[in-house]
């Protein structure tokens, strides 16, 4: 089904899904319930594990002074990112399978969209963060993947931060969606303008090493509830 094509209630009514059956050729529920349970134990335990190495990695954490005692000032976006460009219109029509990331407007999974391998006439980023410019406007992510930019997304860069500087900012950007709507988008000319709120250092210059600890911290924090939550 496509748009010009939708899943109205009729055809709903001549539509057949595959489902595995018992002896006698009536839907086993029974396995589909015993299938996903331990689907999902498998998945839990894989992200336990995982979440059990990061501990490691995060250590004691770091002891900061709160947020809402910092310093904090305005900044103009395009004098933080190096590279503050917009991706590039791509039809759906003209899409072609593959595993390249399409990331669009979508406020949900990181804007991700579609799965393609387009090389022609597209724009591909990395390791970035993803604003959308126009649908749900205001929403920002970080990418850590390459992936291939529709033009309702701008992505900002700045080849000195990693992950953990990202993280921090992407919620900073994302502070635009309350200015923003679906009839107000954000066009290169108002994002030349457009400024966030910093935490500083006491010369007044933004204070990433402070973003960067703070976003471990809460990363730390995050993860000992999720394996407290799991093992309990």
């Amino acid at each position: 089904y496509t748009y010009g094509y939708k899943f109205n209630g009729k055809r709903m009514a001549k539509q057949k899904i595959l489902l595995p059956i018992t002896d006698v050729g009536s839907p086993d529920y029974a396995f589909m319930e015993d299938y996903v349970r331990e689907l999902m134990s498998k998945k839990r335990k894989q992200y336990l594990d995982y979440c059990k190495e990061q501990l490691k990695f995060f250590g004691g954490g770091y002891n900061l002074i709160p947020l809402a005692d910092k310093q904090w000032k305005a900044f103009f976006i395009v004098d933080i990112f190096d590279a503050v460009q917009r991706g590039k219109r791509l039809k759906t029509a003209d899409h072609l399978t593959g595993e390249i990331p399409y990331v669009s407007s979508s406020a949900l999974n990181n804007g991700v969209d579609d799965y393609v391998s387009n090389n022609n006439g597209v724009r591909r980023f990395s390791n970035c963060l993803s604003l959308a410019n126009s649908g749900s406007v205001g929403s920002s992510f970080y990418e850590p993947f390459e992936f291939v930019a529709s033009d309702h997304i701008t992505h900002l860069k700045n080849k000195k931060f990693n992950k953990y500087h990202y993280l921090f900012l992407a919620t900073m950007t994302s502070r635009l969606s309350q200015k923003y709507n679906f009839n107000r988008e954000i066009n290169d000319k108002r994002i030349a303008r457009e400024i966030i709120l910093l935490p500083i250092t006491d010369k007044g210059s933004p204070d990433y090493t402070y973003m960067e600890k703070y976003s471990k911290n809460l990363l730390r924090e995050k993860i000992q509830r999720y394996i407290k939550y799991v093992e309990c």
